[in-house]
């Protein structure tokens, strides 16, 4: 992953989630999930997605809350979506 630029390549987003969802926490896969989501859709449109730390730099619990509310990120391996959203909330309200 390139951390030091302004974008990264679908590639190396692919690269980095598959070495290391397994190994990290929850808010971390979401983290994932979401900057996956978001990568995808940059190559879908011909753009560069964004290094994983600029991308998580600009998102909120609330960002990743709406992602999980609107079905955006999958969320069986984390429990379940309503898993997800208390976890979300949670942190939302401390």
């Amino acid at each position: 992953m390139q951390d030091n630029t302004d974008w990264t390549t679908i590639e190396d987003v692919r690269g980095t989630v598959e070495n290391t969802y397994d190994r990290c926490q929850l808010r971390t896969k979401i983290e994932l999930k979401s900057w996956s989501h978001h990568s995808e859709n940059c190559h879908a449109n011909g753009e560069y997605p964004l290094p994983f730390l600029n991308y998580v730099a600009d998102m909120r619990e609330v960002d990743y809350l709406e992602q999980v509310k609107a079905n955006v990120l999958d969320c069986d391996d984390l429990g379940g979506k309503d898993k997800v959203i208390k976890y979300l909330l949670k942190r939302i309200n401390r």
